[in-house]
């Protein structure tokens, strides 16, 4: 039985884990080959369903397999702009996630190689050290490129 697919979902990207069945135990339908219209703001709940399946999945095919759906209907929904959108939206959530936990992992990190400075066996220390230069090295070419695109795109804009 399919839901009002005029609602909105409030969470359309939320992880979806474990075996691909949709809420209440159903499987997820079977897809045909037919091309589904959808606007920006509407996507079908197949659609909403599929989306976080197909970006968590290794291959299309893998995608498409847990999301219950044929990889032709999958090309054909990438074809409309809204879902296209929808799906980009979705990546960069997840892109969004896994960049907000890195930051959050950076400063533990940048503290355990510090730390390795300090260490009694020469080889970790000589190695350790090596890092936090590079990195020291890397960040500071990266602050002067940025200074300087900065200085050009005033001087063009102004």
């Amino acid at each position: 039985m399919r839901e009002n697919e005029s609602e909105k979902d409030p969470m359309p990207f939320r992880t979806i884990s474990g075996s691909a069945s949709l809420e209440g135990g159903e499987k997820p339908m079977i897809s045909s080959n037919s091309a589904n219209s959808c606007n920006p703001c509407r996507l079908s709940n197949r659609q909403k369903y599929s989306i976080p399946l197909m970006l968590a999945a290794k291959s299309i095919e893998e995608g498409c397999r847990m999301a219950g759906i044929a990889k032709r209907t999958w090309y054909n929904w990438m074809h409309d702009e809204g879902f296209k959108a929808a799906v980009c939206e979705g990546r960069e959530a997840l892109s969004s996630e896994a960049l907000d936990r890195l930051k959050a992992a950076l400063t533990r990190a940048v503290e355990g190689l510090t730390g390795l400075v300090d260490a009694e066996e020469k080889n970790i220390r000589l190695r350790a050290c090596a890092e936090v230069i590079d990195y020291f090295l890397k960040a500071r070419e990266l602050e002067e490129i940025e200074r300087r695109l900065g200085a050009l795109e005033r001087a063009i804009l102004c």
